[in-house]
């Protein structure tokens, strides 16, 4: 073999090498941790095992308090599987959570308790509304045709739930966090119209150029009670 040749290889090979030790490294020692998916939407669920019914528990507590609530669909699939993926990543630490599911949790007044949880569980959350709710009969705001992406009757979104330990969270004033705890940062975005200009629309488009709207989660209340909305103020 030619002595450059084998110059070439020997350095590739070692470059390779520190490649997979540097890879070793990551995959034990840094805990960090993807969750993906679409999960099943299901109210009436089966999967009452006492351990997940256990950690949904926490959703039906706001500031410490039960929320009252005696009709809601907190033990719906995809709320499960969205309470595990923070479980898990609490545990670790860091992680991302991305899931596309039913739209219900970001404006209903009985997931408050659950959108408090995830604000103060995670540094940034951002949440891609595509609408396309045939039970509510959402049309667009022009008031043409809004489907949905899926051939399903409830409306779906995409959140992604990011906890970060090098972002430094919002500095909330003394007494307000005392009261309220540091919270993640809120970004929403919709999507209205046809299926296909839908799916468009997310071929061309990541979270970089997607226009987010910071939103002040705080200020939506029910009465005088915060409600931790993950949609715009509509004052109700």
């Amino acid at each position: 073999m030619r002595p450059n040749l084998q110059l070439s290889l020997q350095r590739e090979l070692t470059e390779l090498t520190e490649e997979g030790r540097e890879a070793k490294k990551v995959k034990e020692e840094v805990p960090i941790l993807v969750i993906l998916g679409n999960p099943p939407y299901f109210g009436i669920s089966e999967n009452k095992g006492d351990w997940i019914t256990g950690l949904i528990e926490d959703y039906k507590y706001v500031d410490g308090k039960h929320f009252g609530e005696k009709k809601h669909w907190l033990q719906d699939d995809y709320v499960k599987f969205i309470r595990f993926g923070q479980w898990k990543i609490d545990r670790t630490g860091e992680g991302i959570l991305g899931f596309i599911t039913n739209h219900s949790y970001l404006d209903n007044p009985t997931f408050r308790g659950m959108r408090q949880s995830l604000m103060r569980s995670f540094d940034e959350i951002y949440l891609l509304n595509l609408h396309g709710n045939s039970l509510k009969k959402e049309k667009c705001p022009d008031d043409s045709k809004d489907e949905n992406v899926f051939d399903i009757r409830q409306g779906v979104a995409i959140g992604l739930f990011v906890k970060n330990l090098s972002l430094k969270k919002k500095a909330l004033p003394k007494k307000q966090e005392q009261e309220e705890g540091r919270i993640a940062k809120v970004y929403y975005a919709e999507r209205w119209g046809l299926r296909e200009d839908k799916y468009r629309w997310l071929l061309r488009n990541d979270i970089e150029t997607t226009d987010w709207e910071e939103l002040n989660s705080i200020s939506s209340c029910r009465g005088r009670r915060p409600i931790w909305m993950f949609m715009r103020n509509t004052g109700r």
